[in-house]
C-alpha cells in the first residue's frame, strides 16, 4: 500500500509525536520514557499465551480507581515522564478511559491504548481521539487468521485487524502489536508479519518475544538480532536491546502500574517492585540494567 493511500493522522496526533520525540531525546537519566497504567484487570478475551490469563483472580476482576489513575498520570507529569499507556486487562472496558485520557492530555503527555482492539469501534476511537489520545497498539499476533485466533479466540483476528483500520481512521498514530515465538524466526514468519503490518496500514510494529512461564529463554535476544537482519529500520522493534541480554524494563526505562497498585518493571515482570506510592521511590539509576525480569531463573 503506498504511503499516500494511508488516511492523514489529526494535526494533534501529528504535534504528538513531535514533541515525544522532543522529550525523549532530552529525557533526563534515570527518568523512564514509559508509564504503563494497568486500568483494569478484566479482559475479554483468555489468550492463550497471556500471564494474565492464569493471574489470581483478585487481579483479573480489579479495576484501578479513577482517582488513583489521575494521581499517577500527575505524578508521571511532575517527573518527567514523557509517555504513559493505557494497559490492561483490556483496557477498553474501564469506563473512566476517555476521562483518564483527557487528564493525561491536559498535562501535556503523550498517551497510548494498548488493546486487543475486540470492543474498538468507530465511535469509541473518535471518542478517544476527542478525549486526546494520540496513539493505539492493536494485538495481532500472526498475519494468518487461523494461527492468531488458535491463540486468541475464534474470530478475533476479524475484530483486531477492523480495529486497525478504525484507529487509522481516527487519524490515531496506529501500531500492530505481536507476541512471537522461537519457530517464527527461522521460517520466515517474522517478515510475513512485518509485511502484514504494513499492508493493514499501521505505522509500525513491537514484536514481543514469548516468555516461558519457567525458566529462561535467548529469545529475546534472537528476535532483536532477527529484526536487524530483516532491515525492519524504524517499523518494527522490540524490547530486548541489540547485542545485550537485557531490555528497557531491566534498566529502569519503563514502570508498571497494575489495577491493584503493584508495581512492576514491566506489565510482563515475574516479580513485583513493590506498592504504588510515590512513583519517585521507584526511579533507578542508569547502568543497573540487569536480565529480563520476564524471565524466572531455572
Amino acid at each position: 500500500m503506498r504511503k499516500s493511500a494511508l488516511p492523514e493522522l489529526q494535526p494533534g496526533a501529528k504535534m504528538d509525536m513531535a514533541l515525544l520525540k522532543v522529550k525523549l531525546a532530552a529525557l533526563p537519566p534515570g527518568i523512564p520514557h514509559s508509564l504503563f497504567i494497568g486500568l483494569t484487570g478484566r479482559c475479554n478475551l483468555s489468550c492463550r499465551h497471556c500471564k494474565y490469563s492464569t493471574a489470581p483472580e483478585r487481579e483479573k476482576n480489579a479495576d484501578m480507581p479513577l482517582r488513583q489513575v489521575y494521581s499517577l498520570i500527575t505524578q508521571a507529569a511532575a517527573l518527567g515522564i514523557p509517555r504513559v499507556i493505557f494497559f490492561g486487562g483490556e483496557p477498553l472496558l474501564y469506563k473512566g478511559l476517555e476521562k483518564a485520557a483527557a487528564k493525561a492530555a491536559a498535562l501535556g503527555l503523550f498517551t497510548e491504548l494498548d488493546t486487543n482492539g475486540q470492543l474498538l469501534t468507530r465511535g469509541r476511537a473518535a471518542r478517544l481521539a476527542a478525549a486526546g489520545l494520540s496513539s493505539v497498539m492493536v494485538s495481532l499476533h500472526s498475519h494468518a487468521p487461523s494461527r492468531h485466533d488458535a491463540l486468541s479466540g475464534a474470530g478475533s483476528f476479524r475484530l483486531a485487524q477492523k480495529a486497525v483500520a478504525v484507529s487509522r481512521a481516527a487519524g490515531l498514530i496506529t501500531y500492530i502489536s505481536s507476541c512471537v515465538f522461537s519457530g517464527a524466526l527461522p521460517s520466515g514468519d517474522l517478515d510475513r508479519l512485518i509485511a502484514f503490518a504494513k499492508r493493514s496500514g499501521a505505522h509500525g510494529a513491537r514484536i514481543l518475544a514469548y516468555s516461558p512461564k519457567k525458566g529462561a529463554s535467548s529469545l529475546p535476544s534472537e528476535l532483536s538480532a532477527a529484526l536487524r537482519k530483516a532491515g525492519a529500520g524504524n517499523y518494527a522493534g522490540t524490547c530486548a536491546r541489540p547485542g545485550r541480554a537485557c531490555c528497557a524494563a531491566a534498566g529502569g526505562e519503563i514502570l508498571f502500574v497494575g489495577p491493584s497498585g503493584e508495581v512492576r518493571s514491566c506489565p510482563y515482570a515475574a516479580k513485583p517492585l513493590g506498592k504504588a506510592g510515590s512513583l519517585a521511590g521507584f526511579l533507578r539509576r542508569p547502568g543497573r540494567a540487569g536480565r529480563f525480569p520476564c524471565q524466572k531463573p531455572r
